[in-house]
């Protein structure tokens, strides 16, 4: 990476997709070996009946340290954890963040490899795992359309909080000089 441009990446992530989770990433290079991407991650559908849903909007800024100068190949990094969720899957309970203003707030640290997949090197697919720490403080109900409020939980979930398989596109953005 020359020290006048910078790249950006547009990516989606295929397994959110495939639980019906559209999501969209963007990456910027902030430097050799250091880059900084945000994935958001948004469902408001049921699954098939009003009794199977995961509703969300997460966020999942995170820091990355690439160990090439291309920032390609692998990566580390650690990133935080926004979410707010309204999930039921079809049993007799379902589960919302507290009173829908209580997000699950966490972070942790992640790995992955990213490889160009074009002979213009501008179509990428990237894998990541991560794992993290997170406060949680949410409310259980009957699984019904206006179902009772059963109880108010709070834990902490320590556990993989990110799975990627990602298709990215990459933009090269040029410094213009004087």
């Amino acid at each position: 990476m020359a020290a006048d441009e910078c790249n950006v990446y547009l990516k989606t992530n295929a397994i959110g997709w495939g639980m019906l989770i559209p999501n969209v990433s963007v990456e910027m290079d902030m430097c050799k070996h250091c880059s900084v991407t945000l994935p958001i991650y948004y469902s408001a559908i049921n699954y098939f009946s009003s009794e199977v849903k995961f509703r969300t909007l997460c966020f999942q800024p995170e820091m990355r340290y690439w160990f090439a100068e291309n920032n390609n190949g692998w990566f580390g990094g650690a990133h935080f954890g926004i979410a707010w969720f309204n999930y039921a899957n079809g049993g007799e309970w379902r589960f919302q963040d507290h009173n829908r203003h209580t997000p699950v707030i966490g972070g942790g640290l992640s790995g992955g490899y990213r490889l160009s997949v074009s002979k213009n090197q501008r179509w990428f697919m990237e894998f990541s795992l991560g794992v993290g720490i997170y406060k949680l403080h949410y409310d259980k109900f009957h699984n019904e359309p206006n179902g009772q409020l059963v109880e108010t939980r709070k834990r902490t979930f320590f556990g993989v909080d990110q799975l990627a398989v990602s298709f990215a596109y990459r933009f090269e953005l040029k410094n213009k000089k004087k």
